[in-house]
């Protein structure tokens, strides 16, 4: 299970906004100056942070020339390794200025250190939190000084095996810190999109108890904005002034200009990638109604049957939903009706019958009144004992003033129907039965009542409902249905409708 993460306060992971990282590294060419521009540039361009690196060539590496410390191909091909880092390093006297002038414009600071002295030197510094690269994935005395810091920890998992990074997360989890982001990164500079396999960015999520990003050292905005779609929760990419300024890391860095539109990118994703929902989205709404439905394509005179030839399912959506059509087969229709009319329920007879209840449906509303929904509906959410609902069914029936029924549709039961008489009131209660619910069934069931009401109960002049504040679908039933919210007690709103 993913953990949760809080960098300056702002959590991290699944379901939060994408962190967006901008990496200085050596785009600063030697140029204190230039290293406060790429901040302000940064913060302009939209990221979140700016990062830098802690080291210096002789806490990286030694001063040797034999053919161990060479490198023979890619982007630093040629160069001797403590002559780059001499060439990328970022001075440690920057850092008190860079870290001052990153908290002057409002842009998170992270640097990433390269061994226990770095550490110690962030430390008092006041890094609120760490960046581990994918090459010191491996370093695990690193990893563990690192989080006994306690602070939280974003580590590339660049080369790493999957056995490598459970083993790099079991050094960090082993001293208490929990606080981790793994970041997919393929250690290659420039990476080539082809070869980033940005699939594992799932995957990992699934194998790993931690909050995935990508660290990406490919050209363009592509590969970042597809990583957020497929789950990335933090992007880190190298950043630059310009290309121009020549620099190991300029040639696969984003000018200012190429983040921003990155960043762009990356919100676009986020809102088009929004929530889990089904049904209709806001745009969709006006839509809906292009849909089919039940309408009458022949006149009909009440009493006649609805048939195969004076209804049919067409566009557009004002009448039943095209389920209801085989039920409805075979019904009498309860008033006149023209050619070209929306066929509705109060059009169907008996289109949900109220039936008082018996033993025989005891059983029945047992279940009912024990499903989860329902529960969490009630002003009494706990479970009810099979001899509490033998009781209290047994007293509905034989009590005066009650009146149970069940509710059937279609020749299924789909809910249950209460009214507790007092004088010329009655105070109702409902609920539909789990596989029926969302289908405009209570709707229809309260209509029916009011009409039982009216037919068979004439005293009553006044229904009364009382709903938990919380309970929206029902709230706004009552509301559309014409019933007037007269007080609101406890989070119970109560309800009245004068018949």
């Amino acid at each position: 299970m993913e953990q949760e993460i809080l960098i300056n306060g702002r959590p991290i992971g699944k379901g939060q906004k994408t962190y967006i990282i901008a990496e200085m590294s050596a785009n600063h060419a030697g140029s204190i100056d230039r290293a406060k521009e790429i901040i302000r540039a940064a913060k302009e361009s939209g990221a979140d942070c700016v990062k830098i690196q802690t080291y210096t060539p002789d806490t990286i590496t030694i001063d040797c020339h034999n053919q161990y410390f060479q490198i023979e191909n890619g982007t630093w091909e040629g160069e001797n390794l403590y002559s780059l880092y001499g060439k990328a390093y970022t001075p440690w006297e920057w850092h008190a200025e860079l870290r001052d002038e990153a908290k002057k414009v409002g842009i998170d600071f992270l640097s990433t250190p390269f061994d226990f002295t770095a550490v110690d030197f962030l430390e008092e510094l006041g890094m609120q939190f760490y960046k581990i690269a994918s090459f010191e994935m491996v370093d695990l005395p690193l990893l563990r000084k690192i989080a006994k810091t306690g602070k939280p920890i974003i580590m590339s998992t660049g080369m790493g095996t999957k056995e490598e990074i459970k083993e790099a997360i079991d050094t960090i989890y082993a001293t208490g810190n929990q606080q981790l982001v793994l970041l997919k990164c393929s250690s290659a500079y420039p990476a080539d999109p082809a070869d980033m396999n940005l699939s594992t960015i799932a995957d990992m999520a699934k194998e790993f108890p931690c909050a995935i990003g990508l660290s990406d050292h490919s050209m363009g905005s592509l590969s970042a904005t597809t990583a957020v779609a497929l789950g990335a929760c933090v992007i880190e990419k190298h950043f630059c002034i310009s290309r121009e300024i020549e620099n190991p890391d300029s040639s696969f860095s984003m000018t200012p200009e190429e983040f921003r539109q990155m960043v762009e990118d990356v919100r676009r994703v986020e809102a088009a990638l929004g929530r889990p929902v089904y049904g209709p989205s806001k745009q969709e709404k006006e839509n809906v109604i292009f849909r089919r439905s039940v309408f009458v394509v022949k006149d009909i005179k009440a009493g006649e049957p609805f048939t195969e030839e004076n209804i049919r399912i067409i566009r557009p959506g004002y009448g039943l939903k095209p389920r209801e059509f085989d039920g409805v087969l075979g019904k009498i229709c309860t008033q006149d009706v023209k050619r070209g009319e929306p066929l509705t329920a109060d059009l169907v007879q008996d289109y949900i019958k109220l039936i008082p209840a018996t033993e025989f449906h005891m059983e029945m509303l047992y279940v009912w009144a024990n499903d989860p929904v329902t529960r969490a509906q009630s002003f009494n959410q706990k479970q009810i004992s099979y001899g509490e609902h033998v009781e209290w069914f047994q007293n509905s029936l034989q009590n005066p003033n009650r009146r149970l029924y069940v509710a059937a549709h279609d020749g299924n039961y789909i809910g249950m129907y209460r009214l507790d008489l007092d004088g010329q009131e009655a105070e109702i209660s409902y609920s539909i039965a789990p596989g029926f619910r969302k289908k405009g069934y209570g709707r229809e069931l309260l209509k029916a009542g009011e009409n039982l009401v009216k037919k068979d109960l004439p005293q009553i002049k006044t229904l009364i409902a009382q709903v938990k504040q919380d309970n929206t679908p029902s709230n706004n039933l009552f509301t559309s249905l014409g019933y007037t919210p007269a007080e609101q007690i406890d989070g119970v709103v109560r309800y009245n409708k004068v018949l």
